[in-house]
């Protein structure tokens, strides 16, 4: 690349050295040649002073003339084309150059600018920052530590412009407004560089389902606990796998329903119809249904990486802060529960998003599948959902897989197209759906 860049780069120098002597020495030359003036025209015209006599001019001068400008056309007829064939060249290593500066300025506002790295961790893997909670009426509640989720998946659950208006006008009240347009300290530029930042930092598939796993794991192992001894790891990944079962289950019931769901092509179609029987219950064994629904609802709350991969983060007020631990003077500056959550967290009960309890899915999806294909894409700017949903500013995350096509930022293609991978499986979204149907 270096190479690619570098030398047309020189050749073009040395044209351009080889034209700008070339030139110097033709004056130096011209003015040597130039005579002084005989006198006034009334003695000598110019025009019949002494000069070159013609068949001098048009013979050896005229054949030096004629051959230095050929070689100087020739010099320019060659390296012109060689060098312009390193222009896309240069400018993919002024693109890869932006991008690499662009990143490291976007890492340097992250850790040190702006501090991001204080509430969303170092590479944007997660963390916490300590929060007062107040009244309506700005009376003092408790201090807590509020979970901040991780950024290196936040290009799969967002669009490169949602996250740039959260950038612009903060989120929840608890994560500040840092663009100018909400009142920020950072420039347009400075939230490109961001950007750049983040697009580096992005994990792997595999890590993102090895992280989600782990949540649950330890969602389930908490459950299980909850009615016994302590679970173990194989307990809980046994329990697991019964849930997952049932969704083995409600596939082959579709099939036996309908035969033509068993062929390859109809593999989406067969999805859909077992979602109809999972979110029903509908000839499934119904401690399995239950344990299968359970299943979905430790998927909603997943504790894990900051609840970065959960729905309650935004569907259940006080997920994010631990509102239903224990409080101590020392660290919350009370010690008795938050008012309104002495009997724990309602889940889904709604916060930064609306509740989802009393059929409030049922009533926005008409259907399984409708209500499936929202959580996979979530809500874009601008755009309603549902059969009421307001549109606008694209908050709601999506878990399915999505790809970026407009990207943000100088030295960006305008077809490229960059593609993140799904936070949860389909299975997963669906057994989440199976809850909240059910809620």
């Amino acid at each position: 690349m270096l190479l690619a860049a570098s030398t047309p780069r020189t050749i073009g120098f040395v044209i351009l050295a080889i034209v700008f002597i070339g030139g110097l020495v033709y004056l130096f030359f011209n003015i040597r040649a130039a005579k002084g003036e005989v006198g006034s025209e009334l003695e000598l015209a110019a025009n019949r002073r002494d000069d070159v006599r013609d068949e001098d001019l048009e013979g050896r001068r005229l054949d030096f003339a004629l051959g230095a400008n050929l070689v100087m056309l020739t010099i320019i007829g060659v390296s012109l084309p060689i060098y312009w064939l390193g222009e896309p060249g240069r400018q993919e290593g002024r693109d890869v150059d932006t991008a690499r500066i662009f990143t490291n300025r976007g890492e340097e506002i992250y850790l040190e600018g702006a501090q991001c790295v204080t509430c969303h961790g170092a590479d944007g893997t997660g963390g916490s920052t300590s929060y007062a909670l107040t009244s309506e009426t700005g009376e003092f509640i408790a201090q807590v530590s509020w979970e901040a989720p991780a950024l290196n998946t936040v290009l799969s659950r967002f669009s490169e412009d949602e996250v740039l208006h959260t950038l612009n006008y903060g989120r929840n009240k608890v994560m500040p407004a840092w663009g100018a347009p909400g009142g920020g300290p950072l420039t347009e530029q400075q939230l490109e560089e961001i950007m750049f930042y983040l697009r580096s930092i992005q994990i792997t598939p595999d890590r993102i389902a090895e992280q989600v796993e782990s949540g649950v794991l330890r969602a389930v192992r908490q459950h299980l606990s909850a009615a016994g001894d302590e679970a173990t790891d194989e307990q809980a990944a046994q329990w697991v796998s019964e849930a997952r079962g049932v969704a083995d289950k409600a596939r082959q019931l579709a099939k036996d329903a309908d035969q033509s769901l068993a062929l390859e092509q109809n593999s989406e179609d067969l999805r859909w119809a077992a979602l109809d029987i999972l979110v029903s219950g509908e000839g499934l064994d119904p401690d399995e249904w239950e344990q299968y629904k359970t299943y979905g609802a430790l998927l909603f709350a997943n504790p894990g990486t900051a609840g970065t991969y959960s729905c309650a983060r935004c569907h259940t007020y006080g997920f994010s802060f631990g509102a239903d631990e224990e409080m101590t003077p020392r660290v919350n500056g009370r010690d008795t529960p938050i008012p309104g959550f002495e009997d724990g967290l309602t889940q889904a009960g709604g916060f930064f998003g609306p509740s989802l309890l009393e059929g409030a899915t049922l009533s926005e999806f008409e259907s399984p599948r409708s209500h499936a294909e929202f959580v996979e894409n979530g809500q874009t700017i601008g755009t309603t959902y549902g059969r009421g949903g307001s549109g606008g500013n694209g908050q709601m995350p999506g878990f399915g897989p999505r790809v970026e096509t407009d990207t943000v930022g100088p030295g960006i293609p305008n077809d490229l197209e960059t593609p993140y991978p799904a936070l949860l499986t389909a299975e997963q979204i669906d057994a989440i759906v199976a809850y909240e149907r059910n809620l």
